[in-house]
């Protein structure tokens, strides 16, 4: 038996908790001061016509001397680190769950018990990897990985990665030796990695993304504002390394923008803090190697943003005109298939269509969770790309 740790998805993917003390609020409704560990997502009673105003401020990270931070007076933590509570449904009711069939799925094979050698590594999803929070993860992720070794009998463990999780563990990758990765570490499952960015953050930045989270978020603008704070929505841009710099993905009435001219188009947009927050990501957007076995699962054939078009009048206040190309429904064909270049990569499986692939769907397909802990189960050490439609 193989053991198992895991990480998980990028925008929106883990809960968060919040206490805060501040000297100021957007509105005399909103409290100052809650001295207690509240939920800030998801928060469906956050979310009601001018709450949701107090919860935006709560949500808003400052960008500081090229650093980004909570709010002042804001602390927020991850629910149930090392456990799986935190990733297994988005909100503490479940209304939406996320990894929660997948952990039930491995949970029911023999060996597996939830907070022993089946764990979790919960992240706070506004920031990247090159933050001050970011290295904190990643090196309590480390510290994860080898508390699990060692309670488990010394035996190497498994690492399953969704979504931006990817793009952390590439990171994570970067900063343990060859040796340490050889004894702690079996493998590694791709689960629709972000690797090569996604066309619709661009969209988040300059109008509001509002597809990429439930639907009782409807006012784009007001979701624009926290966005923009993140500092994951500009590590999940379209990549040089995928997107040529004669490849358009933004169309408006005055000009044309490729992957290699978002500083400008944030500008253009009436953002030009967005241009100086990209700098701040150099350095952690970057395509390498991760130097272990690699097994990669992604869908496919679904409609994905491919390129926006503002209308005259609508940039970039409104939502513009979105044309599709391939992918799962949120990431670009393109961008998923970077795993393949992978040198250890021992199997590639493809789900396409949006009952079998879609981006978080995925994550629910019986398939892939069969799939999935068959790979767990598996001693097989030799090299087999193997490219599998379903």
């Amino acid at each position: 038996k193989q053991w198992y740790q895991r990480r998980v998805r990028g925008i929106f993917g883990s809960q968060l908790d919040a206490k805060w003390n501040k000297t100021e609020a957007p509105h005399y409704w909103c409290y100052k001061n809650s001295p207690d560990f509240t939920t800030l997502w998801l928060c469906f009673e956050c979310m009601v016509p001018k709450v949701i105003d107090c919860w935006v401020d709560n949500m808003l990270l400052n960008f500081t001397s090229g650093v980004f931070v909570n709010r002042d007076g804001v602390e927020t933590r991850t629910n149930d680190f090392g456990g799986t509570g935190g990733i297994e449904c988005i909100d503490k009711n479940c209304y939406y769950p996320y990894f929660k069939a997948m952990v039930e799925g491995i949970a029911a094979v023999p060996g597996y018990v939830r907070g022993v050698n089946l764990r979790a590594a919960p992240y706070d999803f506004r920031y990247g990897a090159n933050s001050p929070v970011g290295k904190d993860l990643i090196n309590d992720l480390k510290l994860l990985v080898e508390d699990t070794y060692q309670k488990t009998g010394n035996k190497p463990v498994s690492i399953i990665a969704h979504s931006m999780g990817n793009l952390y563990m590439i990171e994570f990758f970067k900063t343990v030796s060859t040796a340490w990765k050889k004894q702690h570490i079996k493998r590694y499952i791709t689960i629709s990695g972000v690797f090569g960015g996604s066309v619709k953050s661009i969209r988040a930045l300059v109008s509001g993304e509002i597809e990429s989270i439930p639907r009782v978020l409807v006012n784009a603008n007001a979701v624009r504002a926290f966005q923009r704070t993140f500092q994951s929505i500009y590590w999940l841009l379209p990549r040089k390394e995928v997107f040529s710099k004669d490849e358009i993905l933004v169309y408006t009435p005055d000009r044309n923008y490729t992957a290699h001219q978002l500083g400008e188009l944030l500008t253009d947009a009436n953002f030009p803090e967005g241009a100086d927050v990209l700098k701040s990501i150099e350095g952690s957007d970057t395509f390498v190697e991760p130097g272990v076995d690699v097994y990669c699962i992604h869908g496919s054939d679904i409609p994905t943003a491919a390129q926006f078009r503002w209308r005259p009048g609508y940039f970039p206040d409104y939502q513009p005109d979105q044309i599709d190309g391939p992918g799962d429904g949120t990431v670009n064909q393109p961008s998923l298939e970077l795993c393949r270049k992978f040198k250890r990569l021992k199997a590639y499986r493809i789900y396409p269509g949006i009952k079998e692939g879609e981006h978080m769907q995925i994550l629910l397909n019986p398939r892939v969770i069969e799939y999935v802990t068959q790979i767990l189960n598996s001693t097989s050490t030799g090299q087999d790309e193997r490219v599998l439609h379903f």
